[in-house]
């Protein structure tokens, strides 16, 4: 055919006066390739407005190339076509309408457009976007007008003229308000009286791209269905949801809005302007709001788009007025952590931005602590309805620390600390300690080691206190329970009150509130352990009550004693983990022990039935401390014996080991996560994880 300059420029020449004539019916033909050329991948892009396939952009620069057509002749011709589309092939499938792609392939054009031609095009670009608002029926065409709004004001300059500031600042207004009012249509009023909007019951569509054909043979079954944002297939719209004709876009609405609303007020309103804000937000939050306040499975595809719409612009500060409150019934409404991972990540960004932009917020949050201590929340209230509130408070007081920087609310520790140690009072209550066992786990995450000094002696009585309730749990299946084992820790349990296991709600095995504190406990264990020692200095000295120390035992004398005197001596105390341990493997021979990772926590469980379910961790724990004090041996020319049931009953001599995560000092050649700054973030970010899973609670069905 030639060199390729040659039929480009030949293609070009046959372009041009077919372009200049018949305007229209060229731009409705670019309409039809484009679609055509779009990406047609079994999974349709989870994007309302696609990424554009090279044979679209193929077609953008062909476009572009033709000099009879410069940019405000494109933006006529575009506007023809949404006024009056010329007939084509496209009308006769059922596919996206023909204005959705003129608009898509003149975004692209745009995109492609220097700056200064989209300012000198302004006038033709305001006439285009009152246009497409005309079009109410296509609520696609309004998805894409705020994507065309978008690139206008991020890559043109700043419009001088007042007038025209104005007029930007107006029809940005009615875009938003137009998707909006989209966003919208699946909601219903639930009285007549009050203006109270619910989420309508059904199924709801999830985000497909707005090329995608329903039609499209290369679709799989699933993703034409509707979802319930579970990926799970729902059956048909029911006529409730189909009452609006706009209800199957709502979701993609708010997916549109949270990609381009905070960014697009951002320049359009300047900074003496920015009040003026509010009332727009306002009246979006309004339908934003009770799409948040619903669990249930169903919504799940607008619950997403709304965190993330919410998370945009909670990063500007002038927005608070308008989504502050909502926000703030959110976190303390009983089902917030009713949600999936990807929304738990907006909403980490929007606690973050609700408790730091202002400095009376978390001491008002704090504040609610002394009201459910008091009493005062409610007359009718029970104990049990105040203990439930307060453990929900320890927990989101947890998450917020957790979606802080490091110590970033380290001026707050007194009274963080203060609000701890009324907590820990109710002993007898299991969901109140196993939230202050969080709270524990995320401040050794998030404050520096001096900063928790003062907390240690708490979290290990705590600890303590948490072992011997599950090793007497343990030894009262045990056959060793009694004069027939030798541990004096066990007898003086056999010996206790009975009412004070009464109170303690020893009486109830599995009851599954004492289950999840045994769970918090040993997870909190699990992360002091796995943690570098440089990150926890003061749990190296309580670290042998636990899991035992490998460092020789002194003489009282000071010097290290004889290796025969080692074995001679018969120690009584027996670190904790290694007794229960014990217990556990007596009752149960057969168990399957945990994958090791260092620097990485044994424990991801978020839950559990029984006290035997951590048995692997138990056992892995020993394993590890017993490969230390192996290590410590080779290297030092000791023999010892490493029997399991010896080592229960008696105390090891062990090196003093860091964590899992620290290198072995007694071996260089061991590679260490806590030497290599990547791994020890990658060790770290798994840490996260599993803290990220343990807020999360299940949906409602």
């Amino acid at each position: 055919m030639g060199a390729p300059k040659v039929v480009k420029q030949h293609i070009l020449s046959f372009l041009s006066p077919i372009s200049l004539s018949y305007g229209s019916n060229f731009m409705a033909a670019v309409a039809v390739v484009w679609y055509e050329r779009r990406k047609k991948n079994a999974v349709p892009q989870r994007k309302v407005i696609p990424q554009w396939s090279p044979d679209q952009l193929l077609l953008v620069e062909l476009v572009s190339a033709i000099k009879v057509l410069p940019m405000d002749s494109v933006v006529q011709v575009v506007r023809q076509v949404l006024r009056q589309p010329p007939p084509t092939s496209h009308d006769k499938k059922k596919r996206v309408p023909l204005e959705v792609s003129v608009l898509q392939f003149f975004l692209a054009y745009v995109q492609h457009t220097p700056g200064t031609q989209l300012l000198e095009s302004w006038s033709a670009l305001l006439g285009l976007w009152k246009d497409g608002l005309q079009l109410t029926a296509l609520p696609l065409v309004q998805f894409h007008l705020l994507g065309l709004l978008n690139e206008f004001v991020q890559r043109a300059p700043l419009l001088e003229d007042k007038k025209d500031q104005k007029d930007l600042q107006d029809i940005t207004q009615k875009v938003i308000e137009a998707c909006s009012t989209v966003a919208s249509a699946s909601l219903e009023q639930t009285t007549w009286l009050r203006r109270n909007l619910a989420v309508r019951p059904g199924p709801q569509p999830d985000i497909l791209g707005s090329d995608a054909d329903p039609e499209d043979p290369t679709l799989s079954t699933d993703t034409r269905m509707l979802t319930n944002g579970d990926g799970s297939e729902s059956p048909p719209a029911t006529s409730n949801f189909a009452a609006s004709s706009h209800a199957q876009y709502s979701v993609q609405a708010l997916s549109v809005l949270a990609e381009f609303l905070a960014p697009v007020l951002d320049v359009v309103y300047v900074s003496e302007e920015k009040e003026k804000v509010v009332p727009l937000l306002s009246s979006i939050m309004f339908y934003v709001t009770p799409y948040l306040r619903n669990r249930r499975l169903h919504n799940v595809p607008s619950f997403r788009a709304c965190s993330q719409l919410v998370s945009s612009l909670s990063s500007y500060q002038y927005t608070r007025k308008a989504w502050k409150r909502d926000a703030l019934e959110l976190l303390l409404d009983a089902a917030f952590f009713q949600m999936d991972q990807p929304c738990m990540a907006h909403w980490r960004s929007i606690v973050d931005h609700l408790m730091t932009h202002d400095k009376t917020t978390f001491r008002d949050f704090l504040a609610r602590f002394a009201v459910t201590q008091s009493g005062s929340l409610n007359i009718f209230s029970s104990k049990e309805q105040e203990y439930e509130s307060r453990a929900q408070l320890l927990k989101r007081l947890a998450f917020i620390l957790f979606c802080s920087e490091p110590d970033q609310y380290q001026r707050y520790m007194p009274d963080i600390q203060e609000r701890l140690a009324e907590s820990l009072k109710l002993s007898h209550v299991p969901a109140v300690q196993a939230q202050v066992f969080l709270c524990f786990r995320v401040l050794l995450l998030r404050m520096s080691p001096h900063q928790v000094t003062s907390l240690w002696p708490g979290i290990i009585t705590e600890l303590v206190q948490a072992f011997l309730q599950i090793e007497q749990e343990l030894s009262t299946d045990s056959e060793a329970f009694g004069k027939r084992n030798p541990s004096s820790h066990l007898r003086r349990l056999q010996g206790l009150d009975s009412s004070w296991a009464v109170s303690n709600g020893l009486n109830a095995h599995n009851h599954p509130a004492w289950l999840q504190l045994y769970l918090s406990a040993c997870k909190l264990l699990d992360l002091a352990v796995a943690l570098p020692a440089d990150m926890l200095p003061q749990f190296q000295m309580y670290r042998w009550a636990f899991i035992g120390d490998n460092a020789p035992l002194l003489s009282s004398d000071g010097t290290q004693p004889s290796q025969d005197s080692l074995k001679s001596e018969h120690h009584e105390f027996v670190p904790h983990i290694m007794r229960l341990a014990a217990l556990m493997n007596k009752n149960n021979p057969n168990y399957e022990p945990l994958v090791q990772r260092a620097g990485h926590p044994f424990l991801t469980l978020t839950s559990i039935k029984s006290l035997y379910d951590m048995q692997g961790f138990f056992n892995s724990l020993v394993d590890s401390s017993f490969r230390a004090t192996e290590l410590h041996a080779s290297s030092g020319n000791l023999h010892r014996d490493a029997a399991f049931d010896v080592v229960a009953s008696s105390s090891r001599s062990q090196e003093l080991s860091k964590s899992r995560s620290a290198p072995e000092l007694s071996s260089a050649t061991t590679p260490s996560v806590a030497t290599e700054e990547s791994g020890l973030q990658t060790a770290l970010q798994f840490v996260e994880c599993v803290l990220e899973h343990d807020f999360l609670e299940a949906r409602q069905s």
